[in-house]
Parts: structure tokens; C-alpha cells; sequence
């Protein structure tokens, strides 16, 4: 069992460069930040858009699996 989570920070997906970029987000109990693949800058922010209307919490990561 593997206790970290790695992320590239490009990859290629479907003939594409997807890059990693990183938001921050404020709640009561402090700043946190937050990673996401996109195409461009512009991208990103419209994935994150989209992710502050429709996300939803899916449960805990408790281990990650290599295939």
C-alpha cells in the first residue's frame, strides 16, 4: 500500500498536453489548495468553475493502488 499520491505535472491525453495547475480555496479552519489537469490557464479556470457548481465529495482516500 502506497501513502502518497503523486501527479504528474503534464501528461498527454488523447493527442493532448494537459498541465498541472493548483487553486487555493479559504474555509473556517484555514487556506488550502487543491490540483487539477487542464489544457490552459483559461481551461483551469473554467474546470473549476464547473467544479464549484456540480462537485460533490465521493469519501476518503485511504490507499493508493499501482497497476
Amino acid at each position: 500500500m502506497n501513502s502518497k499520491v503523486e501527479l504528474e505535472i503534464s501528461v498527454w491525453v488523447d493527442g493532448r498536453q494537459w498541465h498541472l495547475f493548483t487553486f487555493d480555496y479559504q474555509t473556517p479552519d484555514g487556506i488550502f489548495s487543491g490540483y487539477l489537469h487542464a489544457i490552459s490557464p483559461e481551461h483551469a479556470a473554467e474546470m473549476l468553475m464547473d467544479m464549484k457548481a456540480n462537485a460533490s465529495l465521493s469519501g476518503q482516500m485511504i490507499e493508493v493502488i499501482e497497476l
